[in-house]
């Protein structure tokens, strides 16, 4: 490996035509691109797709039964505690509905603006980070990599927590790195790094303190030393955020009788580490598999970032990267349960590793050209034909918008020597177009996926009123609850059919392997249902095709 303690060395300017090449000639023209390229890759799709189960509508329900109940501090699905997190995200969601000037009750789009802005805060904050390892060229990259990243893109669109996690993550992060760097903090930047992390315990817990800790300590271990972080002025700091997130966690704790902690400590956090929870359990390994579709497109230059890192693993700045990597990449693989954001904290540091390599002359090789070029038709031609298979349609704009995606990547694949900005803008490029395709024109037409959306129009085109009161047998999808309402009842097929039963304004949903208990029942009762529709599809996340009926009293209008 060889010392280097100076930058990478200055891409001249001369030769960008583009504008978001010229855009790294200033920091606010670099925020703004980088602003309207998160924006243009993450709203495609923002407002069309339906409440996508189960976590986002079991987010946005609580966030709506506390407008419902008045109570800001507890945390409810129903009547079930809702005890993973703590409060932060479902406040952020309440600013919004605010905001938006809705009330209890507001599309799905609505409760995933703290997500958007999230994500938007998180590529400028890439920039940012990025400003204290290289120069703006390579920071300007690596916000471009983040901004069109799978795993963020698909963040930003649902209503949970990681796409504001990372936010406050790589705010924390950037001043612990200028730190370690030996960059000047001051006292109020290094308040600022204790704000970051109090907003990110509020978020989701300990993961921030992970994440930071765990990168602190990777480097005090490597250097044997832990001075730099006097920098940060840890005394008052841990105070500042003890004050900003113990009021709550200590009132949750007397009002649930310390079931908060009992559930989201013991079975949430510590739950997940031996056990693989909801069936999210995967091996080792898993990460490493699934960050070359993650962290497209810019997963294709990642044997450029390693080898070029492997080179220089005495830089500081490096040696800090891989102190953020590692660690919480490998708590993550020992854990059992395993979804793909997890390790999403980790990718700003690689796509800082990535731009520094860039810049520093490393290209990717022929072969590795080649091979991303192969499989960008495949990437290109995947949105349209999944809704050829699934919904039997053709989809000529979103093939148009794809095939121009397609376009910019080989060509940008195949101009190896160009500017390294260049390739950047030119990957940005196709990976907004193949997210328009995708995100915007191709997942919104889904019908067979979306079942909920189409439970809804069903109900209200045979409710004998306008606010019928819902029971579902088999068909238990958190989304329905939030576009059915509250007082939805996900229950069992008897039940059903003694709710049916009791007449008035009801209408109960059987899903095909209830429906003889359920029709027994109710023979047994000697009252009558009709079966008004019947709706078919494979909901998200399920492998198996559901057939839900929709029942109403007999003689109901």
């Amino acid at each position: 490996m060889t010392e280097s303690t100076q930058g990478p060395r200055a891409i001249p300017a001369d030769g960008f035509v583009s504008i978001v090449q010229r855009a790294t000639l200033t920091h606010r023209r670099a925020v703004a691109v980088l602003v309207a390229v998160a924006l243009l890759a993450f709203l495609p799709g923002f407002f069309q797709l339906p409440p996508i189960d189960r976590d986002e509508p079991r987010y946005a329900q609580a966030t709506s039964q506390m407008r419902e109940s008045g109570d800001y501090l507890d945390i409810r699905f129903q009547n079930e505690p809702r005890h993973h997190q703590p409060i932060g995200i479902y406040w952020l969601q309440n600013a919004a509905l605010q905001l938006a000037g809705y009330g209890d009750r507001a599309p799905i789009w609505v409760y995933r603006i703290p997500s958007l802005l999230g994500a938007v805060g998180a590529v400028v904050l890439t920039y940012w980070v990025a400003l204290a390892f290289t120069s703006p060229p390579g920071a300007f990259m690596a916000g471009l990599f983040i901004a069109t990243s799978v795993l963020l893109g698909v963040e930003a669109r649902l209503a949970k927590t990681d796409a504001v996690l990372l936010a406050a993550t790589l705010g924390a992060i950037g001043l612990l790195a200028r730190a370690y760097l030996g960059q000047r903090v001051g006292l109020g930047r290094a308040m600022l790094f204790w704000v970051a992390l109090a907003a990110g315990v509020m978020v989701k817990g300990p993961i921030i303190l992970l994440v930071v800790g765990s990168t602190a300590l990777a480097l005090c271990i490597w250097d044997r030393s832990a001075a730099w972080l006097k920098a940060l002025h840890p005394a008052p700091g841990i105070v500042l955020t003890l004050l900003l997130v113990m009021p709550w966690f200590i009132v949750i704790g007397v009002q649930s009788g310390g079931d908060f902690f009992a559930r989201a400590v013991g079975r949430n956090l510590l739950g997940k580490v031996a056990a693989g929870a909801e069936g999210h359990g995967a091996p080792p390994g898993y990460y490493l598999a699934l960050f070359w579709m993650t962290f497209l497109p810019a997963a294709v230059l990642a044997p450029v970032a390693a080898r070029w890192t492997w080179q220089h693993g005495s830089d500081r700045r490096v040696r800090f990267c891989l102190a953020w990597i590692i660690p919480t990449w490998v708590v993550f693989e020992l854990v059992v349960t395993k979804l793909p954001h997890y390790v999403l904290p980790t990718y700003p540091a690689i796509a800082v590793l990535t731009a520094m390599a860039l810049l520093d002359g490393r290209q990717p090789g022929r072969i590795l050209a080649g091979l991303a070029m192969a499989a960008a038709p495949g990437v290109a031609a995947a949105g349209p034909m999944l809704l050829y298979a699934i919904e039997g349609e053709l989809a000529p704009t979103a093939a148009v918008v794809s095939l121009a995606g397609l376009v910019a990547a080989v060509l940008t694949m195949h101009r190896l020597r160009e500017r390294p900005t260049g390739m950047a803008a030119g990957l940005a490029t196709a990976t907004v177009l193949l997210q328009f395709s995708t995100f915007g024109l191709v997942f919104p037409r889904l019908d067979s996926v979306w079942m909920t959306p189409r439970l809804a129009a069903a109900i209200a085109r045979h409710a004998p009123c306008p606010d019928p009161a819902v029971a579902s047998a088999g068909y238990h999808e958190p989304s329905l609850v939030f576009m059915v309402g509250t007082r939805t009842r996900l229950t069992f097929a008897e039940d059903a059919a003694r709710f049916l039963a009791a007449g008035g304004c009801r209408i109960a949903l059987i899903d095909a392997r209830n429906e003889r208990v359920f029709q027994a029942e109710i023979a047994a009762r000697e009252i009558g249902a009709e079966l008004r529709e019947r709706v078919v599809g494979t909901p998200i996340g399920r492998l198996r095709r559901e057939s839900v009926g929709v029942y109403v009293p007999h003689g109901a209008r």
